[in-house]
């Protein structure tokens, strides 16, 4: 096993990794500005109500996107698994 080999297949993790959880950071990020400016105008100094509406706004993403959101990481994972036996001699 190489050193590229390894930096190689770090790198694609890393993209991997970024796609995955890109949307759910982008979307944790609109909610609670859109609840920020939300609080901001109305005056409510409720704590909880972000943490919640950006919990159930990430949960219904993953929901309904989770399976082509995390397809970069199996297909990731399955080419590292196939690689591997010839990889490591």
């Amino acid at each position: 096993m190489t050193d590229e080999f390894l930096v190689r297949y770090m790198a694609l993790a890393m993209v991997a990794t970024a796609k995955s959880a890109v949307p759910a950071l982008i979307m944790a990020a609109v909610v609670g500005f859109i609840i920020a400016m939300f609080q901001g105008v109305t005056q409510i100094q409720d704590q909880s109500l972000p943490l919640t509406i950006k919990i159930i706004a990430v949960g219904a993403l993953l929901l309904f996107f989770g399976a082509g959101l995390a397809s970069p990481v199996f297909v990731l994972a399955d080419e590292a698994f196939r690689v591997f036996p010839t990889a490591s001699r």
